[in-house]
């Protein structure tokens, strides 16, 4: 029978039918008839545990359960029930075990879940059965598998530390299992027992602290919890459903809840803080249960909600969680042990037994009638229990048991009442302060021993007291070097006991029973050495299996050696004379196996029991690594005696043992039962054997097995929570007989108080504090005798003190005097210094966690503040004050968000794309008018100053005229091209027509299908758009916030001005008669904590309270009276807001006048009629009446200044109030406007920051496709570009052939003009047909060898011959002579010069006609380049446009999901138009949202159009009407021009008699004045000559004197510098001093890596000059200079190559070899930096010649060619530059540079290139480091600096900023950009600024600096130079140059002039 089952395994019930559960029960199926309450069982097919048990809950499968075995053919079987048949079998699913599995919703499939070690997870078609997919799942325990109720190809796995989300998917290859592992992210890693997958494939699922996670795509979304952040349970959840949009969740911790999920769907929790906290809205306790498992009991009906549920805890509940009634109360249906099973004991007497499980629970079974009697839970967890026998206890019923507290509990059961059985304590001792391991009596019955884990056993000695009870008397306890573990008492000896340990100790100890009360008195320690006996083992299983091993190996090799000698033998006996070597033959030919390492384990195994064997050793069990072996041992050798293996046991743990007569049973690690028969002559010979496998095989470790008193029954219990019940069929032993009746607990025995407290005492404490105590009370009555004599001491001293004060104050002594010893201060010092040091010491923590509060709670709420909120009440209105608006600064980061939107920006604009190709570019350059050649080359400069004027106004009127002609020219070409094509619009006009047939009145939504998103709309856009809005929201709340702090100020100085007032008003309140004092009208108080709260962030208070030490040592004040002194003393650390002073007091006058007066003899004021009435009554002035005084002293003179003076005072005291009046009444009227004004910013506020959010939403949604539109841009940018380059080669070939056909239109024109020029020549000669015959003959080309192809152009030659020979027939035919004249010879008549002519002028005209064939050629491959490269257009435009649509396809999508982001407007009724009939509205949620002024705009437009269409109608009409008159115009301009021609042309006959050209005429007059001049200028160049010497002289003079005065300067200004120079060491010296003093009193950690970096760079350029040397070494071996650095692979076959030498010789013009252009073919140069410097150079220099002929892309392109042929030919360039390298260079460099740029490369500039290009080899071969080339570059920029100055240049003002910019201008050049940013460079661009003491780093000016140097960069085509890091090196310097300068004084002198380092000698000092 079995009294248990597994109830912690999870998911271990499954009901089937209405009646019955299934669970599993170690290796049984359990069937529960609940209605019967009855148990039947099944033993498994295997017998190795059960994986899993399951059920198909579809209405079809109704009838079906699922159990999978383990074992070592793992298999799932699925039975019918009630038949329990098994219908299918699913095999190979699992290597070892299975742990989980589930049905889907259809029931046709099922999940498998293996354990270790394979752990894969296999979907069935269990019907079948066949395997539909398969994977592995996780490397640790899968707990449970759940299919998805709504898609049939999702499910999920869960269990140890993970999650797994599954997906049946089609692929190419077949149907796949996919899995995702979850990632947990922030949260913590969680074991997963329960999951739910929802409809839109997220999934619920439980975790260890009780809360659900909702993941989505393998991401925890958030985290769900109960308000307040409570668990949704305090244990994991084990089970979670969904129904109805409720999710229902069962917990460990005994409750269920029920889940509206709705409200979770729609929280969003902040990304920060994943949380959403939500109640149930229904809660179930069930009891104080473990929820395990829950299956409900009608599944099919939804109206049912009871269920049975699976207790953890030991047992089966019913449970009803009925949430639309009462639920029915929760009941207990089985009951049983919740967990493992410790320990158990069968009663001595009766058929009951005990068991004990982990948590502390005792219950109590009487087996015959299989039912449970009792449970008693203890405080603790349980360890070990005795049932004590008959010859210990007479009653049969008392028990001993111990826990983890230490505590031994005596309990008695008493039985007697059977249906009220209990148990009580009758005795509890606690001997140990460590948990008890095992619990023993002897054979006798009279020792009693309790092993601990504090190394002890605790003795006691067992009778009976006067109630027959046991009775255990404590005897003491002994100490052992190990925790005791086992037992085992002697069979002779009674009190010797064997003893094993945990770490593998075995101890013999002879108990010594008579121990005296005195020997315990102080402590229960018996310990007794000589009665100790000890072993330990050693493991030697390593050593028997390699012994072992080896026997196995040599038992093999002589198996094949006696098979070999069988052969030989046989080989012999066939071949008799056959002569065989016996030892070859018998060697051995395996080589000998390596052998394992012998393993002792780190830490010894522990012994789990221990015996005394027959051959006086001892029998030890061992555990882990040594297991499977029986150990003897014995005392005194070091390694077991013997050891023998168990058969077929071999690393099988033996937790138990039980002998009955011949048979040994013993209880395994595996679970199982084995029972061994005893061999009488061999003991350790268990060979034959029986197995019973019972309890769980991977958990059901069998701690203890029983047999009952009769011998009848055996008991066997398990760590799995199994407890199995055996009927011995063997031979049995009787222990005692059966007692029915067992008696009660006696009368009179009181159960003594349990011991709960763990701090409780244990005996051998209670020892050692009771001798404490003695102690203690010795020590105080010790105490109180020091204490009387120092109280008779004290009196005497008081006396004397009392003496002393009786004497005179000069006789008296000082305290200080009377003491006796001034150690006894310093001890008393002492002991309050250290007193004062604990109490700091006890307060730190909270002294530190109140600042660490504090300044969190302030960087929390208050340091991102603009102002801490604050509220200004009214001074008079009893209405609320107006509060500033909490607003939070903008900070560093907006900043940095706003330069990095300037990045973005500048990248986005580089990317962007533009649709536009690149136009054709037109030169609008004015031509240069023809050269003047009447100069004869020489320079005109020099020439025209000795013109006269009247030549000099020829030349002017000469250049005028040629350059109007040109720029006439220049004009009429441009007005040509600016003529409009008659038949095609304005390009503007077609683009304003193509805008309004897309736009005008068809508005692009957003949300439309053909929107096309705008490449500005883009992340970096809604960034701007986001920064700009937290801008505006900031700007409105901080001009809010700022108004009302205006008001608070205002209201300061209002309540500054009231005091005033009422100081005022208290004085004149004191003059004037109390009836007519008015005070002011009440005034609210400011509250400070509500207006100035910033005043309560300050601390007012200081730790400590003052007092030293030594001011109370003397005991002449008191302790109170000090601190209260010390708070007189100091001043009041209270601060208010504004100054609390008054007004200054009334005049003395005042006073004087109101006692003078005497006006407190007014009793009041009189009204102005009744004081006009009394002083009518006064006499007048005049008279001595009106000044006599009368009887009481009073006269009218007195009476009317008396009212005069109050009158006065009563005006002030009106006035004062009414201005004050006046000011509150401003003050709150212009509160209140405000508090109007703080409702609408609210409002303003509110609504920008609900935009704001939309924005962000729209910023995640643009930054998540961020990457992939980049990726997009990308690739249209590519295609673009390709694109336009592609046009502008098309645009470039077209305007190459406009300019072919302009060409031959000129050359036309020549020829044209050529035969004019003939015509006119020889018109009316008699030769004249000869003549033109001469002239019109037609160039022949040069006949070429002919092929087949050129057939065709050969009969086209022919027939142009014969067209020739028929004109020339013609020609000859219209001679007046008959006779053809011969070309070849002149005729006789005709001038030999005309006839030269004829010649002359044909030839030219044959020149002409070729060049016109060579263009019309180049014209014809023109048009047939551009037709290919229009194909080729044609395409990547397509690409162009595809990549482009894919990109505006990506932003319209990405738009859809931009759209989907909600937006709020604020809307008044006023802007609303309604157009539908009726009185309800419409929804206007869904509507679009119009701008009126649009609709507006589009009547307007309208209108405007009608206006524009009558102006253009008028303007045509004018422009008719002008038109006819400018052609009426032309018309007389062209009579005019024929007119002002025919008087030219008859002024020029007149005057010259011919028609000249004034040009050519005047050109011949300056020729001849020009030749004429130089030939007779030499007498005035020897006039000049000997004037220029006197000159000379002259200046040689004055140079001596400037030096003079120079030197005398020079050395003043030396001395100044010098002296400057010390001051400024001295102070560097001092500062020195100053930091070495600070490092010395503050040593800081030594940092070397500055130094480690500088040796590496130092050994890298070791390394690098080595290199060198070593190549120039093997250069001057081979007696010549390589060519190339880099060796080239050369063929050995090919024929030697002949290298000829670097320079050429004298007789033959032969380039060298590396002149050649294919030599920059050859591999790159050795250097990058060498190779960017020439490219820079050479770039620089083309730019300069000719980068205003072409673009700056084929600068670039030939500047990049030309720098690669330069590098190869000036790398190993020697000796001199000749004219015929130049030559050699010029012709190379024109293959790669076009004739028509090379053109402007002269001579001299092509040797300066090349020389500098030499200088970059030999600046990289020198040994000048980038230090000094700063140096170089700055003493530069020194010389340039003074030039501007010399030359009076006034643009040079801050003259630092000057060095700057120009030392940057050289950088850029000559470092590459890397070094040009670095730290290094850095470091030495400051250190020589620092040395100029002129230098100021303030007057750096960063941004034009980046200006000034991008420019420079831009004008010589540096293109890597970006603004970033010229910003970041000018940051630095300036930073750098300012914090080295922060500390020196301040210079107030005069500016003073340094001398500035320069190259020049004869340059004199700059002022600064």
């Amino acid at each position: 029978h079995s009294f248990g089952y597994d109830c912690k395994k999870l998911f271990n019930l499954v009901l089937v039918g209405n009646d019955t559960l299934i669970f599993a029960s170690g290796n049984f199926l359990n069937y529960f008839s609940i209605s019967r309450l009855e148990i039947v069982f099944q033993e498994t097919i295997f017998g190795c545990g059960i994986g899993f048990i399951a059920k198909n809950e579809h209405p079809d499968f109704d009838n079906l359960f699922t159990v999978a075995e383990n074992g070592p053919t793992p298999t799932i079987y699925i039975y019918e029930y009630p038949s329990l048949d098994v219908r299918v079998k699913l095999r190979n699913a699992a290597k070892s075990c299975f742990t989980a599995g589930a049905y889907n919703k259809t029931g046709e499939l099922f999940a498998s879940q293996a354990g270790y070690p394979d752990f894969t997870i296999t979907i069935w078609r269990w019907e079948k059965p066949e395997v539909v997919l398969r994977a592995k799942s996780f490397q640790s325990d899968i707990l449970f598998v759940h299919f998805s109720e709504h898609n049939p190809i999702l499910l999920c796995s869960s269990g140890v530390s993970h999650i797994k989300f599954w997906k049946m998917a089609n692929t190419f290859t077949g149907l796949k299992l996919k899995g995702d592992l979850g990632r947990f992210g922030k949260t913590d890693f969680s074991d997963i027992y329960a999951m739910y997958m929802l409809s839109d494939e997220n999934v619920i699922s439980g975790c260890d602290w009780g809360n659900m996670l909702l993941w989505q795509a393998g991401l925890i979304k958030f985290e769900i919890c109960r308000k307040g952040r409570k668990p949704c349970h305090t244990k994991p959840i084990t089970r979670i459903t969904m129904k109805n949009g409720e999710v229902t969740t069962v917990g460990m911790d005994g409750y269920v809840r029920v889940w509206y999920w709705e409200t979770v769907d729609l929280a969003d929790p902040p990304e920060d803080d994943l949380f959403v906290e939500i109640d149930p809205i229904y809660e179930f306790k069930i009891a104080d249960v473990e929820l395990r498992c829950m299956q409900k009991i009608e599944p099919f009906n939804e109206m049912d909600f009871t269920h049975y549920a699976q207790d953890g805890k030991g047992g089966i509940w019913f449970c009803d969680i009925n949430t639309y009634d009462v639920p029915q109360k929760p009941q207990k249906l089985f009951s049983c042990i919740g967990g493992k099973v410790v320990t158990s004991q069968m009663s001595p007497v009766s058929p009951h037994f005990l068991c004990m499980s982990e948590c502390g629970k005792i219950f109590v079974y009487n087996y015959e009638q299989q039912r449970l009697l009792l449970e008693k839970q203890f405080p603790v967890e349980g360890v070990d229990m005795l049932w004590l026998d008959t010859n210990v206890s007479v009653k049969g019923t008392e028990i001993l048991a111990g826990f983890t507290d230490g505590v031994v509990r005596q309990l008695y059961l008493d039985l007697s009442v059977a249906e009220r059985p209990t148990m009580k304590r009758v005795r509890v001792f606690k001997a140990h302060t460590s948990p008890v391991t095992r619990l023993t009596v002897n054979r006798d019955g009279t020792l009693f021993l309790s092993g601990s884990a504090d190394m002890s056993i605790f003795i006691y000695l067992l009778g009976r007291d006067e109630n027959e009870l046991v009775d255990m008397h404590p005897l003491g306890f002994v100490q052992f070097k190990a925790v005791p573990n086992c037992f085992y008492w002697h069979e002779e000896l009674p009190t010797v006991v064997l003893v094993g340990c945990k770490t593998g100790e075995v101890y013999e100890y002879d108990i010594r029973t008579k121990v005296t009360k005195d020997e315990t008195y102080l402590s229960y320690n018996i310990t007794e050495p000589n009665r100790l006996r000890s072993t330990k083992f050693v493991s030697v299983k390593s050593v028997i299996r390699r012994e072992i091993k080896r026997q196995n190996t040599k038992k093999r090799k002589e198996q094949k050696r006696e098979r070999k000698m069988d052969e030989i033998e046989k080989l012999k006996k066939a071949n008799p004379g056959l002569q065989i070597d016996v030892e070859s033959a018998l060697a051995d030919s395996e080589p000998d196996e390596e052998e394992e390492a012998l393993h002792i384990p780190a830490v010894p195994n522990p012994i789990l029991w221990l015996r005394y064997t027959t051959r006086q050793t001892i029998w030890v069990s061992m555990a882990g690594y040594d297991a499977g072996y029986i150990y003897e041992l014995e005392f005194g050798p070091p390694e077991p005696t013997y050891c023998t293996m168990i058969a077929d046991a071999d690393d099988i743990e033996i937790h138990s043992y039980c002998i009955v007569d011949e048979f040994m049973i013993f209880g395994l690690f595996n679970g199982s039962l084995r029972i061994n028969a005893l061999n009488s002559e061999d003991f350790t010979n268990l060979s034959e054997y029986r197995v019973y496998p019972m309890h769980d095989s991977l958990k059901g470790i069998i701690p203890s097995l029983q047999t009952s008193y009769n011998g009848e029954h055996m008991l066997s219990v398990g760590f799995d929570g199994n407890m199995f019940l055996f009927q011995w069929n063997g031979p049995k032993i009787l222990k005692n007989s059966r007692r029915d009746n067992l008696p009660p607990l006696p009368e009179g025995t009181v159960p003594v108080p349990d011991i709960s407290d763990p701090d409780t005492p244990s005996l051998e404490q209670e020892k050692i504090n009771a001798e404490l105590r003695r102690q203690q009370e010795a020590a105080e009555a010790h105490d109180r005798d020091v204490l009387n004599k120092i109280g008779l001491l004290q009196n005497d001293y008081f006396k004397i003190i009392q003496f002393n004060e009786d004497l005179p104050p000069a006789l008296r002594a000082n305290d200080t005097d009377l003491l006796l010893d001034s150690r006894i201060t310093q001890q008393i010092r002492d002991e309050l210094q250290a007193e004062l040091d604990d109490v700091r010491e006890d307060l730190a923590y909270d002294l530190e966690f109140a600042q660490v509060g504090h300044s969190k709670l302030y960087k929390h709420f208050l340091k991102e503040l603009v102002h801490v909120p604050f509220t200004v009440n009214p001074l008079r209105d009893k209405v609320p004050g107006v509060s500033t608006i909490r607003l939070q600064a903008l900070g560093e980061e907006y900043e940095q968000i706003k330069r990095d939107i300037e990045e973005r920006l500048q990248l986005e604009h580089d990317m962007g794309l533009h649709d536009l190709v690149v136009s054709d570019v037109v030169d609008e350059t004015i031509g240069e008018p023809p050269p003047e050649t009447f100069f004869f080359g020489r320079d005109p400069h020099g020439i025209e100053p000795r013109f006269s004027k009247k030549m000099m106004r020829l030349l002017t009127r000469y250049r005028n005229r040629q350059m109007y002609e040109v720029r006439r020219l220049f004009d009429w070409d441009k007005l040509e091209r600016q003529k409009p094509d008659p038949n095609r619009n304005h390009p503007d006009d077609d683009a304003q027509i193509e805008l309004a047939k897309r736009n005008l009145g068809d508005f692009k939504l957003k949300m439309g299908t053909d929107y096309e998103p705008k490449s500005d709309e883009s992340l970096t856009q809604k960034y701007i758009e986001v920064v700009e809005s937290r801008q505006r929201y900031f700007d409105i709340v901080d001009a809010f916030n700022t108004s009302v702090e205006s008001m608070r100020e205002r209201k300061r100085e209002l309540v500054e001005f009231i005091a005033a007032k009422r100081k005022r008003l208290e004085v004149i309140h004191s003059y004037i008669p109390e009836l007519d004092r008015q005070p002011l009208d009440h005034i609210e108080e400011i509250d400070m904590d509500l207006e100035y709260p910033e005043l309560n962030l300050v601390e007012q208070c200081t730790p400590g309270c003052g007092v030293e030490i030594d001011e109370i040592l003397t005991m002449e004040m008191r302790l109170e009276d000090l601190i209260a002194m010390e708070h007189v003393g100091k001043p009041s650390r209270h601060s208010s807001l504004y100054s609390l002073q008054g007004m200054d007091v009334p005049e003395l006058q005042e006073s004087a006048a109101f006692t003078m007066f005497e006006i407190s003899k007014l009793e009041r004021s009189l009204p102005n009629d009744k004081l006009i009435e009394e002083l009518l009554t006064y006499p007048p002035v005049s008279e001595m009446a009106y000044y006599e005084e009368d009887a009481e002293e009073n006269s009218a003179y007195m009476q009317e200044l008396r009212h005069r003076w109050l009158s006065q005072l009563l005006v002030e005291q009106a006035e004062i109030r009414a201005e004050v009046d006046e000011e509150v009444r401003q003050f709150d009227n212009d509160l209140q406007k405000l508090q109007v004004r703080r409702f609408h910013v609210k409002l303003d506020a509110e609504f920008m920051s609900s935009f704001l959010i939309s924005l962000n939403q729209e910023l995640y949604i643009l930054r998540d496709s961020e990457e992939i539109e980049t990726q997009l841009l990308q690739n249209a940018k590519v295609a673009m570009n390709t694109r336009n380059e592609l046009q502008a080669v098309i645009n470039l070939t077209n305007r190459q052939l406009d300019e072919l056909r302009r060409t031959i239109d000129k050359m036309g024109e020549q020829i044209g003009a050529l035969q004019v020029l003939f015509l006119s020549t020889v018109k009316g000669h008699k030769f004249f047909d000869f003549l033109r015959r001469i002239f019109k003959k037609k160039w022949r080309p040069p006949k070429v060898a002919r092929t087949d192809d050129e057939e065709s152009s050969s009969s086209e030659s022919s027939s142009s011959s014969e067209d020739e020979q028929a004109e020339t027939k013609s020609m000859d035919s219209m001679d007046m002579t008959t006779i053809r004249l011969d070309e070849t010879t002149c005729p006789s008549g005709l001038d030999r010069a005309l006839y030269e002519l004829a010649f002359a002028m044909r030839s030219d005209r044959h020149e002409l006609e070729r060049n016109v064939r060579d263009l019309q050629r180049d014209v014809d491959n023109k048009r047939r380049e551009i037709g290919e490269m229009q194909i080729k257009m044609k395409y990547h435009e397509e690409v162009y446009q595809r990549e482009k649509n894919a990109l505006m396809e990506f932003r319209r999508n990405r738009q859809q999901e931009v759209n989907k982001v909600n937006l709020s407007v604020i809307l008044r009724m006023d802007q609303l138009q309604h157009f539908y009939e009726g009185d309800d509205y419409r929804d206007i949620s869904k509507a679009v949202l119009f701008d009126a002024n649009m609709l507006v705009d589009l009547r307007r437009r309208a209108d405007q159009l009608s206006e524009e269409t009558l102006a253009t109608r008028r303007w045509h009409r004018i422009n008719f009407i002008h038109l006819r008159r400018m052609n009426t115009d032309i018309k007389f301009m062209r009579f005019e021009i024929t007119r002002l021609e025919e008087e030219i042309r008859q002024a020029m006959m007149k005057k010259f008699g011919i028609i000249v050209n004034l040009d050519e005429l005047e050109e011949e007059v300056l020729r001849r004045y020009i030749f004429d001049l130089e030939t007779d200028a030499q007498e005035e160049l020897n006039a000049l000559e000997k004037e220029f010497l006197e000159k000379q002289k002259e200046l040689s003079r004055c140079e001596e004197e400037l030096v003079m005065e120079t030197q005398n300067n020079t050395e003043k200004v030396n001395i100044m510098t010098v002296l400057r120079e010390e001051k400024n060491i001295l102070s560097t010296l001092l500062e020195v001093q100053e930091r070495n003093y600070a490092k010395w009193s503050n040593p800081n950690v030594l940092n070397l890596s500055y130094d480690i970096e500088k040796l590496r760079g130092i050994e890298t350029t070791l390394l690098q000059q080595i290199e060198c040397l070593e190549r120039e070494i093997c250069a001057l071996r081979l007696k010549s200079k390589p060519l190339q650095i880099n060796e080239l692979e050369t063929d050995s076959s090919a024929p030697p190559q002949v290298t000829s030498e670097l320079l050429p010789n004298d007789d033959e013009l032969v380039c060298p070899a590396i002149l050649n252009v294919d030599a920059y073919m050859l591999p790159p140069m050795p250097d990058e930096f060498i190779m960017d410097r020439v490219h820079t150079i050479v770039q620089k220099s083309f730019n300069r010649l000719f980068g205003s002929s072409t673009t700056p892309e084929n600068v670039r392109k030939f500047a990049q060619r030309s720098s690669i042929y330069l590098c190869q030919a000036a790398y190993n360039f020697q000796g001199r530059y000749t004219d015929r390298i130049a030559e050699c260079i010029t012709e190379h460099l024109q293959t790669i540079v076009p004739k028509k740029y090379f053109i402007h490369i002269s001579a001299d500039e092509l040797r300066k290139l090349f020389n500098e290009v030499v200088a970059v080899f030999d600046y990289e071969r020198s040994d000048i480091n980038t230090e000094d080339l700063i140096s170089g570059i700055f003493d530069h920029a020194k010389d340039s600096l003074c030039a501007h100055v010399h030359l009076g240049d006034a643009e040079v003002v801050n003259r630092t900023h000057f060095i700057v910019a120009h030392m940057f201008k050289e950088l850029i050049e000559v470092l590459p950009l890397e070094e040009f940013q670095s730290d290094e460079t850095l470091r030495m661009i400051v250190d020589v600024l620092e040395r100029e003491p002129m230098v100021d780093p303030r007057a750096i000016g960063v941004e034009k600096l980046i200006e000034s140097t991008l420019q420079h960069a831009h004008n010589n085509l540096l293109d890597g130079i970006t603004a970033v890091p010229v910003r970041k090196l000018g940051n630095s310097i300036q930073r750098d140059l300012i914090k080295r300068r922060q500390y020196k004084q301040p210079s107030c002198e005069s500016p003073m002039s340094v001398r500035i380092a320069t190259k020049k000698t004869n340059v004199s000092g700059l002022p600064f």
